[in-house]
């Protein structure tokens, strides 16, 4: 009889532990990195185009409504195509008058057309090329192996070739392929405070950690060129491991804002 009763009470604790196992809440997947990352390299690859874009090459040379900020110059253009421009904004930094970020460093376009002709190409490199953060100062280095730029009236392609972001003590990788829509301000060449842009594609990078992730927009990210952030658009973000993140960049409104959202819980978190 005794040893029966042992028996039970065994049993009845396996059950116990069993239960209270069962009833345990899995800790919420909060990890935002990769989704910060992306948007750190996504948000000045993408700016580029507009930079280059409001600066175009015609055969008279170089249109631009700035009365400051970075020099332009041009190689020989007596010689034909292909022609270099090359925006420098110096070695201390500059600030853009357009989206008031502090940009350092050259922007170098080969193109091999002007700018303004359907199919004209252009390839980037960026020397020595530094933007600070708005909410720190602190200067992040944007590199690329290659970025090339394609034109078709409004519609550009981007493709962005091993690009690296590096901070202070890490350096991010992202390379996309991307369709870009200037859905505003096209037909007001000298002024660049009214462009707008429609992003859709493709992108992969690794994060800071050394987590892999793809990157697909579902919904166009749209730009203003008079401000530093996406404004609204939604893309998923896939971490090596890890399930979806979905990130909405919002309603339109220019601010460092978004959120994401992970096995149905969302959280907000800060571009910068």
């Amino acid at each position: 009889m005794k040893r029966f009763l042992v028996s039970l009470s065994i049993i009845s604790i396996g059950f116990s532990c069993l239960f209270i196992e069962s009833c345990k809440k899995e800790t919420p997947d909060t990890e935002t990195q990769s989704s910060l990352d992306n948007a750190i390299c996504e948000g000045e690859f993408n700016k580029s185009l507009p930079i280059i874009n409001s600066i175009a090459i015609t055969e008279q040379g170089v249109k631009s409504n700035r009365t400051s900020g970075p020099s332009v110059s041009l190689s020989d253009t007596t010689l034909g195509f292909p022609i270099t421009m090359t925006i420098d904004y110096g070695t201390i930094g500059i600030e853009d008058s357009i989206d008031h970020k502090v940009r350092k460093g050259q922007i170098v376009v080969r193109f091999n057309d002007h700018w303004h002709s359907s199919g004209a190409k252009a390839i980037v490199k960026l020397l020595d090329y530094y933007v600070a953060n708005s909410t720190n100062g602190e200067f992040y280095r944007y590199s690329v192996d290659s970025m090339i730029l394609t034109h078709n009236l409004t519609s550009f392609s981007n493709t962005v070739i091993n690009g690296k972001c590096s901070g202070p003590s890490y350096t991010l990788y992202w390379s996309s392929s991307r369709a870009m829509t200037q859905t505003e301000g096209y037909t007001t060449p000298l002024n660049t405070l009214d462009d707008v842009f429609s992003t859709s594609g493709n992108s992969t990078g690794k994060d800071r950690n050394g987590k892999n992730y793809t990157v697909k927009i579902n919904s166009p990210i749209i730009k203003r060129m008079a401000c530093p952030y996406m404004e609204s658009g939604t893309l998923d973000i896939t971490p090596e491991g890890s399930t979806v993140r979905t990130i909405d960049y919002g309603n339109g409104t220019c601010d460092s804002k978004a959120t994401i959202t992970i096995n149905g819980n969302t959280f907000a978190f800060n571009m910068n």
